[in-house]
């Protein structure tokens, strides 16, 4: 039993260690929601996407991970960045009307 209970500290620390990461990839995506909404850029970017997924795929496979799950993984977590990058734009665009009236 204690080693079960190790296992799960130890997968418990791996998942602080996801969330943190996944924190700090939010941190730059909102960064990168400015960024795109000050330049007038498109928030999709569908080459970046492919790139990121086949990257993905490719990092997948050398961990031994299953590469179709992987790419479905970020895909959720590129959809979630595109949402954060789509409110930031848009509150520009509220921000740009209101003031304009």
């Amino acid at each position: 039993m204690d080693t079960l209970l190790n296992f799960r500290r130890e997968l418990n620390s791996v998942d602080e260690q996801i969330i943190r990461l996944l924190g700090r990839r939010y941190e730059i995506c909102r960064a990168v929601g400015h960024y795109k909404r000050q330049h007038d850029i498109p928030m999709m970017q569908p080459g970046r996407v492919a790139e990121v997924k086949e990257r993905c795929a490719r990092m997948a496979r050398e961990h031994h991970v299953n590469a179709e799950f992987a790419v479905r993984l970020f895909g959720m977590i590129i959809d979630e960045a595109c949402r954060m990058e789509d409110e930031i734009i848009e509150q520009a665009r509220i921000v740009t009307t209101t003031s304009g009236q």
